[in-house]
């Protein structure tokens, strides 16, 4: 990932700690970043970045208004927002992360007298706020919140800044450090867990449901109990970001449902969860069922359980589980749920899909249900009422088509990782074109869940850069009706050949059915396993697969 970092204070140290997967570009000269904003041949736009992260001290921004009225100060705060709107403006593609701003005392005053400082502090946010609602691409960057978590004698250091011009302590820069490259990760789509897994006694509440009974159970408004309703506050706002939950509990499912039925404190309900292992299995075991479930890799869980034993029975068993510490002192369980959003689940924005995620999944439950009652697959696969929209990607799919290239993994034939910004480069070329795809049936609407990328090879040739779907509806052949509808487009602008590659991993193989199915030849294979093949689209179309579903071009 390519991230020009500017500044208003010497950065160049700071710089170097972000994690080496992202390129990284620092203005020359730290006063430089409205030159390098406004400039559009400046050597940060010729380096052609995919986020920009404006780090920005209060102290310095404010530097030369020393005395200025208030006036004067907010005045001078609208021409640097100015700034940096239109420079967002101008390239959407790129996303831009703004922080909020800490303004130190400036100088010595009565309790009566008004603090400057925070009204400019107040000021800056309320202005990227609102910029960041007008503007897409924008994001406010909370670095003041991480100042007061850490407190300004550890963020700043003064001899730093007298001897070499650098703002920030050691401490600081590692912090900032890792602010940035979870936001540059968050942009690639890389390490971003799928799943929340909890236990339920003395983790979603204090004691033992089977032992203490329900009016036991430490779980409330206020008192003892109130950290576990303040956890479960916290699970749930995960929830309502695109994070699946499930429950892996040794439990008597009568005690529990006991709970989530008649305790006027539990905040998560039974439906939050899109899977519940309530029984005496084994913890690997019954995670085992629950990827099974899911239809997700072990690898997307992240699993909280305040038992040791059980935690290392995990661990032993299932070592692409992510299993935390549980905290010793549970007072600090909401705290530990934040620290675990961070770690694994950051995420820049939700799309609707990801807050429709647990509902999908449920839906899944039920749509398995019914297929094992149908007489056959063709029986089934008709009774679901599948509809098909599909068109070109537009502007307020940006966000959901990047999602999908660098998270699919199992229905992808080239596995390729696309960021909003190279998705709009293939939209504005004449010769690619991207298209997504959403599916709904009688149980619900899935989304925005298919992707292709197809590329024009002069004279009569295209080639599919891409053609992935959401693992949430495989097994219905909608890649082959899709195909077909995309392959009687090409036939109407006189292409003659269709060419599809498959890029094998571990995870994949599932696409590679499709490919079989098809009427068509191998052109090309390598030893590891890339493998091309061609289709003559003069024949007719290379579907071969009965259609089940309604499918609606747009």
């Amino acid at each position: 990932m390519k991230c020009a970092l500017l500044s208003n204070s010497n950065i160049e140290s700071l710089s170097r700690r972000v994690d080496t997967r992202h390129e990284m570009f620092i203005g020359e000269g730290y006063g430089s970043w409205i030159q390098e904003l406004a400039n559009p041949t400046s050597a940060m736009w010729r380096f052609g970045p995919a986020a920009v992260v404006l780090l920005l001290d209060g102290t310095e921004l404010l530097h030369g208004y020393e005395g200025a009225k208030e006036d004067t100060l907010f005045a001078a705060v609208d021409e640097q927002i100015t700034w940096i709107e239109r420079a967002a403006e101008l390239a959407p593609a790129v996303k831009f992360f703004v922080s909020n701003i800490d303004v130190p005392p400036l100088s010595v005053r009565s309790m009566k007298q008004v603090s400057i400082e925070r009204r400019l502090e107040a000021y800056w946010y309320d202005r990227l706020v609102a910029l960041g609602a007008r503007v897409p691409n924008m994001y406010v960057m909370d670095v003041k919140g991480l100042i007061e978590g850490r407190g300004r004698e550890q963020f700043y250091s003064k001899k730093r800044w007298y001897l070499g011009g650098m703002k920030y302590s050691v401490v600081a820069e590692k912090t900032l450090a890792k602010e940035i490259t979870r936001t540059l990760d968050a942009i690639a789509g890389t390490g971003r867990k799928k799943c929340l897994l909890v236990d339920l006694d003395n983790t979603l509440w204090g004691g033992v449901i089977g032992e203490d009974g329900l009016e036991g159970i430490q779980l409330s408004e206020t008192g003892e109990g109130a950290r576990y309703r303040d956890f479960q506050r916290r699970i749930r706002q995960l929830k309502d970001l695109g994070v699946i939950l499930a429950i892996v509990s040794k439990n008597n499912y009568t005690d529990v449902q006991e709970v989530f039925d008649n305790h006027a404190d539990m905040v998560l309900k039974k439906d939050d969860f899109a899977s519940l292992k309530i029984n005496w299995s084994t913890k690997p075991q019954n995670i085992a069922e629950v990827a099974q479930d899911l239809d997700i890799g072990s690898d997307s869980f992240v699993f909280i359980d305040d038992n040791p034993v059980d935690r290392e029975a995990v661990r032993s068993a299932m070592p692409e589980v992510t299993v935390p510490d549980f905290p010793a002192d549970t007072t600090l369980l909401p705290a530990f749920l934040d620290q675990i959003y961070q770690d694994y689940f950051f995420a820049l924005e939700s799309t609707e899909e990801d807050r429709k995620r647990t509902e999908t999944y449920l839906q899944n439950a039920k749509r398995a249900a019914e297929r094992h009652a149908a007489w056959s697959v063709e029986e089934f696969l008709t009774a679901l009422k599948t509809k098909i929209t599909v068109r070109k990607v537009m502007d307020e799919d940006l966000p959901r088509a990047a999602q999908l290239t660098q998270k699919t993994n199992q229905f992808n034939l080239t596995t390729r990782r696309y960021t909003e910004q190279d998705l709009q480069g293939f939209r504005r070329s004449a010769d690619s074109a991207v298209y997504i795809a959403s599916v709904s049936d009688k149980f619900g609407d899935n989304g925005k869940t298919f992707l292709a990328i197809l590329k024009k090879a002069p004279p009569d040739t295209a080639e599919v850069d891409t053609f992935l779907m959401s693992c949430r509806v495989m097994g219905r052949f909608i890649e082959d009706q899709i195909l077909d509808h995309l392959v009687r487009e090409l036939r109407q602008q006189n292409v003659a050949k269709l060419r599809l590659h498959f890029f094998p991993t571990k995870k994949n193989m599932p696409a590679r059915a499709m490919l079989d199915r098809l009427k068509g030849k191998i052109v090309s294979q390598e030893e590891n396993g890339n493998t091309t093949w061609e289709y003559d689209l003069t024949q007719g179309s290379p579907v071969t697969q009965p259609a089940y579903a309604e499918l609606m071009p747009r």
